[in-house]
């Protein structure tokens, strides 16, 4: 079989909660290889930088995704790129591609963007340490609300939260709580749960036995399972 085609247009990948570019290098080396053969960035956001910003905030990550965005364009030489956001780097990205200004930061990264894919990203949360963002980014750009953007958000499906069940079902229950109050049990990747992931408008998909994240050995979205089902969206008019 024939290598598939490269693709010039980059991939820039934007980190969650609490995490580093580092954490994010096998996800760059699988998606850098067939069948995708695209060339993968990582926004340069850091712990610290999570540690030092609060919901209203946001600058230093805001400003890491701009920059590594232009690093990707000038270094492929393409117009646009695709970004690949892991939880809450879904909702820094929205901010980023709107043109309101947020924290200090006027962004306006929609010119630069072809498609976007959520992986395990909060759409709707009334998390306490995410609802001005999170109400932010709901209010002023709701849905798939870019008509020139193509939207993906996928979840994992692979815990169902109870408050008396296992280890793994009691910690996604407290964690779907602080999203949905009236309705923490349900489905979800063990941190967010299906119906919050959920982004009108846009291409939504679930992912069955996939994890937020790979701990203890349980499959991430890097995972080759998870890959070889949301990573056709790296194919297709890519």
């Amino acid at each position: 079989m024939a290598e598939a085609k490269k693709s010039n247009q980059p991939i820039v990948i934007v980190g969650g909660f609490m995490s580093a570019a580092r954490d994010y290098r096998s996800w760059q080396t699988r998606l850098e290889a067939p069948p995708y053969n695209r060339k993968v960035f990582v926004a340069n956001i850091n712990r610290l930088d999570w540690v030092s910003t609060a919901d209203q905030n946001f600058r230093p990550q805001l400003l890491a995704v701009g920059a590594m965005v232009q690093t990707a364009i000038h270094i492929t030489g393409a117009e646009k790129v695709t970004l690949v956001c892991h939880s809450a780097g879904g909702r820094i990205s929205r901010l980023w591609l709107g043109d309101q200004s947020y924290g200090g930061v006027e962004c306006n990264g929609r010119r630069f963007v072809k498609k976007i894919i959520f992986l395990g990203s909060p759409y709707l949360t009334r998390e306490p340490w995410a609802q001005r963002s999170a109400g932010f980014a709901n209010k002023h750009y709701p849905g798939a609300y870019y008509a020139e953007i193509e939207y993906i958000s996928v979840v994992g499906r692979s815990v169902f939260a109870k408050p008396g069940g296992s280890i793994e079902e009691r910690f996604a229950y407290q964690n779907y709580r602080q999203q949905f109050p009236r309705h923490p049990q349900q489905w979800g990747d063990g941190v967010v749960p299906v119906e919050g992931a959920f982004v009108p408008g846009a291409t939504n998909g679930v992912l069955d036995g996939i994890y937020h994240g790979s701990f203890l050995g349980k499959p991430g979205y890097e995972n080759p399972k998870a890959l070889a089902q949301w990573g056709k969206y790296l194919l297709e008019n890519s």
